[in-house]
């Protein structure tokens, strides 16, 4: 057993070195310490600026933002006394500048952390596809369809996109379906708000909102609009097609007298000749089949020959049928008829037929 002047150095020794590693680790603890404040205090002012100049660029769309839903707030309340084109024009402008901001939002520079970055990119684009589904349930409804885009190419008259029909419940449904999905932007978006007003630099984005009345897109309240729009008079489906123009080649020869006979020409002498039509759909609904009959008929046998051409014709725009070729002969009278089979619910005739008398000049 060691002398009792031995244990005592023992144990001062043992004090000592617990000690010297309790003053080790302060020291490790405070270098940790003062590295963290350190990086904290070099970080902050970067967050700070990232963070306002996120609230400063996103502010910008959703100012922007709160234009367009604020037009969609109007056009929906004024959806029983809308033109066609007017509603139309007014659901394309809403969608095309829904979907722009959507694509700025993504663009918006900063990268505030927690995920408000991706919140709010998503707030912009739940908006723009709500957008698009309200306008897919009107067309549906009122068999509307985008209108051109002033520049494009259009190569014909034909219907590029034939809405799909919904009925009343079916275009309610959906209308309701993207309210509730705008009132699920909104939410995020203020919380969003809340968020990036913690964080380093307490930014502030401007408040925005296309809900400001939850009841406006419950069901009830959307299927008595829908059920308004649908029995307007200002937005029901008119049919008018008419004959544009009728060319014959060869064309006709000038008159021997100097005086022409309205309804009927002489053509130089041939054994086929063609006849070319255009045809304007006037209406406000496409129509997605034309059918356009052309007949002739021989004056001295009483033959007749008839072929039918069709096409679909977009509203508000005209298109060129394929040529008719018929045989004749040099010396004959013949009578062309080209007539229009009006479509279901046109009432207005005007234009819907010419009749023509043609003479073949006698061969030399």
């Amino acid at each position: 057993m060691l002398p009792l002047s031995h244990r005592r150095r023992a144990r001062r020794r043992s004090r000592s070195g617990r000690f010297v590693l309790l003053i080790a680790a302060l020291i490790v603890v405070a270098v940790v310490i003062g590295g963290l404040t350190m990086v904290s205090r070099q970080s902050g002012p970067f967050d700070t600026s990232q963070n306002r100049s996120f609230a400063s660029a996103g502010g910008v769309v959703a100012d922007q933002s709160n234009v367009t839903g604020s037009d969609l707030r109007h056009l929906i309340k004024g959806l029983p006394t809308a033109g066609r084109l007017q509603l139309e024009g007014g659901l394309d402008t809403i969608v095309q500048r829904s979907a722009q901001q959507s694509t700025q939002a993504a663009a918006v520079v900063g990268a505030p952390s927690g995920g408000i970055r991706a919140q709010f990119v998503s707030v912009f684009a739940d908006r723009a596809t709500a957008a698009l589904r309200v306008r897919e349930a009107l067309d549906g409804l009122l068999g509307l369809h985008p209108l051109p885009v002033a520049g494009a190419p259009q190569a014909s008259g034909a219907s590029t996109r034939a809405p799909t029909l919904l009925s009343t419940s079916e275009a309610t449904s959906r209308m309701v379906a993207a309210g509730a999905l705008l009132e699920r932007a909104d939410q995020t978006y203020r919380s969003v708000r809340r968020a990036l007003a913690r964080a380093a630099g307490h930014a502030r984005l401007p408040a925005s909102e296309w809900v400001t009345s939850q009841p406006a897109w419950q069901f009830d309240a959307v299927a008595t609009q829908v059920e308004d729009a649908s029995t307007s008079s200002t937005l029901a489906t008119t049919h008018q097609v008419q004959i544009r123009t009728v060319r014959i080649s060869p064309p006709a020869l000038p008159s021997s007298t100097g005086v022409t006979t309205p309804g009927s020409s002489t053509l130089s002498p041939t054994h086929l000749f063609q006849v070319s039509v255009v045809i304007s759909n006037l209406g406000s609904v496409d129509e997605p089949h034309v059918t356009v009959q052309f007949t002739l008929t021989s004056l001295a046998a009483s033959l007749t020959s008839t072929v039918n051409r069709s096409s679909a014709v977009t509203a508000g725009r005209s298109v060129a049928l394929k040529q008719v070729v018929f045989a004749v002969k040099p010396g004959q009278g013949y009578r062309l008829t080209v007539a229009i089979v009006p479509p279901a619910g046109q009432s207005d005739l005007t234009n819907t037929s010419v009749t023509q008398v043609l003479q073949i000049a006698p061969g030399t």
